[in-house]
């Protein structure tokens, strides 16, 4: 089975995709599956965010071999762009705002495997966002062009907030590292306290931290405040941990031996996948109340992932060609 690429082969950055200031009604009884495409050159792609306006925004390789070159592209209206690179073969784009601002990570120019955290803009190209260490990754962007994510310093992960030109760590009151995931409307910062796969779902803002007290992580943050994620507690499940400060479990899909969420919206709706025991991924949308639907695939089998999902119930992900695996594309779903 061919290797799902989500972050730079030689990043030592692990990334939770995220979509934010997002949010509304429910997919349709019967949601259909757009093939969104690759851009020339390459086999596969995946999408990892739209906006309200259904612009998507991922990754596609333009080349072929054990690690072949991939680049950032926007699609709209069914026209897909090579948004390019800061130099380096290999870039990704994670979020975009109702703007149409992209941001990302890209390798530089030069080689040595180092990426730097980029601003996409219309009418405007490609700009470095630089880095506080040695690299840095963007995950999320909200509409007053709030961008934040993560970098590396000294082997240590940290959290960055970038704003008017300028990047800030992102620093706790007891000093723990911050991992975001999402920045929404309210300037509110989702994330995890310490490193991801091991911490606390906390948000940040102003100074302030707020840990939920689950073991897991967070994958996305909405314009309410609400956070989901996924928890250990013996098991692997998706949360909605909700701005009152509530937490709701959802309900594992038939068959299901893990779940995992990576996008919600205004409404509390969200999207993620759900691994049976043989191992099978298949994406998932949960209502606001944590029923699960799983979503349709491009062949009976196959598998698929949902990432995020627009106030208009539009999610993106991918899935795979074939029901044994193998090319994968990014794909769009909607009503």
């Amino acid at each position: 089975m061919r290797t799902v690429r989500r972050i730079l082969s030689v990043s030592v950055i692990a990334v939770v995709l995220a979509t934010s200031s997002q949010a509304a009604p429910a997919l349709a009884a019967g949601p259909q599956v757009v093939v969104l495409g690759n851009l020339p050159g390459g086999c596969c792609s995946q999408a990892f965010a739209v906006n309200d306006q259904g612009v998507v925004v991922g990754q596609s390789m333009v080349g072929t071999g054990e690690n072949p070159p991939e680049r950032p592209f926007r699609w709209q209206n069914g026209v897909l762009t090579d948004l390019g690179t800061l130099g380096g073969p290999r870039a990704v784009a994670t979020a975009i705002n109702n703007n149409g601002w992209i941001v990302g990570y890209s390798e530089l120019a030069g080689g040595g495997g180092l990426a730097h955290a980029f601003l996409w803009r219309p009418g405007h190209g490609m700009t470095d966002l630089g880095s506080l260490g040695e690299t840095s990754i963007a995950t999320g962007i909200n509409d007053s062009g709030v961008v934040v994510g993560r970098y590396v310093a000294d082997g240590q992960l940290h959290g960055f907030r970038w704003a008017n030109g300028v990047m800030a760590k992102i620093v706790t009151p007891t000093g723990e590292g911050f991992d975001p995931v999402g920045v929404n409307g309210n300037g509110k910062i989702g994330g995890s306290l310490t490193a991801e796969y091991s911490g606390d779902p906390a948000w940040w803002k102003n100074g302030q931290t707020v840990a939920s007290g689950l073991s897991g992580h967070a994958s996305a943050i909405n314009d309410n405040g609400d956070v989901t994620g996924t928890y250990w507690d013996g098991t692997q499940g998706a949360f909605v941990w909700r701005a009152d400060g509530t937490v709701l479990h959802l309900t594992m899909p038939a068959g299901a031996r893990f779940a995992a969420t990576n996008g919600i919206n205004e409404s509390r709706h969200t999207v993620g996948t759900r691994t049976t025991a043989s191992g099978n991924v298949r994406a998932v949308y949960w209502s606001e109340f944590g029923t699960p639907r799983l979503l349709p695939g491009l062949v009976p089998g196959g598998q698929s992932t949902a990432y995020g999902m627009n106030r208009r119930g539009q999610t993106v992900g991918q899935a795979n060609l074939t029901a044994t695996g193998g090319d994968y594309v990014a794909v769009l779903w909607t009503s």
